[in-house]
């Protein structure tokens, strides 16, 4: 642990982040855990903007206080009314529910060192669209590309 960190519950973090959301402040977060694979990584940052009808949309990714797991940062997967169900880019069967009013935010941006992804570009769109699409076979995608990796950093370092 880092002698400069400090560590409190998440219902406590994002009260106040909603807080800053709805005097229409952008609040920049550390993003924990690997649910979000292989576009959001785990200590990437995420820019979080105001919730609004047109960017709460199939394929956005959002914050939102799940009816499941409280708080997650995951994808719109569909929209039914006013039933969103969420799904984390890296999982294939952890699917969350939430209403409109319960999304905190909308992810505008991520940051990955000095790389910047905006989520609403036209190539952001598409990939996370085909990922989408690509649900059923995704853990398959997903280990393949790692082996893959791992083969090429392996080739290289000898």
């Amino acid at each position: 642990m880092l002698s400069n960190s400090v560590y409190i519950p998440n219902e406590l973090f994002f009260a106040e982040v909603q807080a800053q959301i709805r005097q229409g402040k952008k609040v920049k977060i550390r993003v924990r855990g690997n649910s979000m694979l292989p576009f959001i990584r785990n200590n990437d940052e995420a820019l979080l903007i105001p919730p609004t009808p047109e960017k709460i949309r199939k394929g956005t990714p959002v914050v939102a206080q799940t009816d499941e797991l409280g708080i997650v940062l995951h994808r719109i997967h569909r929209i039914d009314g006013n039933r969103i169900t969420l799904l984390g880019d890296g999982n294939i069967n952890q699917f969350e529910h939430t209403s409109p009013e319960r999304v905190i935010a909308v992810v505008s941006h991520y940051y990955r060192g000095k790389q910047t992804l905006r989520t609403d570009s036209l190539g952001m769109r598409i990939v996370g669209r085909l990922w989408m699409a690509a649900h059923p076979w995704r853990r398959k995608v997903l280990t393949l590309a790692w082996k893959v990796k791992r083969t090429f950093a392996t080739l290289w370092m000898t």
